[in-house]
């Protein structure tokens, strides 16, 4: 039977943010198997313990997963990998070190999805500490984010693959594409992301990178706050190693009863 989700993970040198991965469809696993679903793993020819990881828990799930090898290039290469390899109708990207939180919501909104004719579904996520148990959420807040979006496969073929002339910001570029043919907001938490001065979206230099290179193209892109003040936040963040302006938004939520804690587990 084809499977109607693809679960894409790509992972290079991350054993154990992939075991963490791994580890949350197997508590999934009960609406992943009745979807159905397969995981897609884009393994970057590690060199540290990932291959392992991704092939042992392979072997011990009962649905399909599929562990492709490729040579290093950048994450959107690794994920126009995994999309052209996946067989699933929708998609999701819940790559090495997020979180598949819930898939009950999941599976109800593809259900009806598929029935209206849906061509994707944003979902609610929820940004974490490493090693925590709990992260935060805002509910009424969809962010753009790969771990919280599932779209059908077909977006591809009409908008094209992640473009992989950027650095940081494909992702977010085919997300404002694919906008155009209709979303529907579910309000459900469904992933986790970890978020820290050493996630690559976070790279002051990466970033500043694909701004020039979206001007060059003509691409529009655009960021929540003026450039030089992203460009002043994220560089002292990196040098703190503390990403203070997204916790202190997030905590003075939590104190004005705007934002959740979630379990992580």
């Amino acid at each position: 039977m084809r499977p109607v989700l693809s679960i894409c993970v790509v992972v290079r040198n991350a054993a154990a943010e992939l075991a963490l991965t791994l580890g949350s469809l197997d508590r999934q696993y009960e609406y992943l198997i009745d979807l159905p679903s397969e995981v897609v793993i884009i393994e970057g020819e590690s060199t540290d313990t990932s291959p392992t990881v991704a092939s042992e828990w392979a072997m011990r799930v009962k649905f399909p997963v599929r562990i492709v090898s490729q040579v290093p290039k950048g994450i959107y290469p690794a994920m126009n990998e995994a999309w052209s390899k996946a067989e699933g109708q929708w998609l999701v990207f819940i790559n090495a070190g997020d979180l598949l939180l819930d898939g009950k919501p999941l599976f109800s909104a593809l259900r009806k999805a598929i029935e209206e004719g849906s061509h994707s579904i944003q979902f609610q996520s929820a940004i974490f500490l490493p090693g925590a148990s709990r992260g935060i959420w805002i509910p009424g807040l969809y962010p753009a984010c790969h771990q919280a979006l599932v779209y059908k496969r077909e977006l591809h073929e009409l908008c094209g693959p992640y473009d992989e002339r950027f650095n940081v910001c494909a992702d977010r570029i085919f997300d404002q594409q694919i906008i155009a043919h209709g979303r529907k907001l579910y309000p459900a938490v469904l992933s986790a992301t970890q978020v820290g001065p050493a996630n690559r979206s976070r790279n002051p230099d990466l970033l500043c990178q694909d701004l020039r290179k979206s001007e060059e193209l003509n691409i529009p892109f655009k960021l929540a706050s003026p450039p030089w003040l992203t460009f002043l936040v994220l560089r002292l963040e990196k040098a703190v190693g503390l990403s203070f302006s997204v916790w202190l938004r997030l905590w003075i939520r939590i104190l004005g009863g705007s934002a959740q804690w979630v379990s992580l587990r």
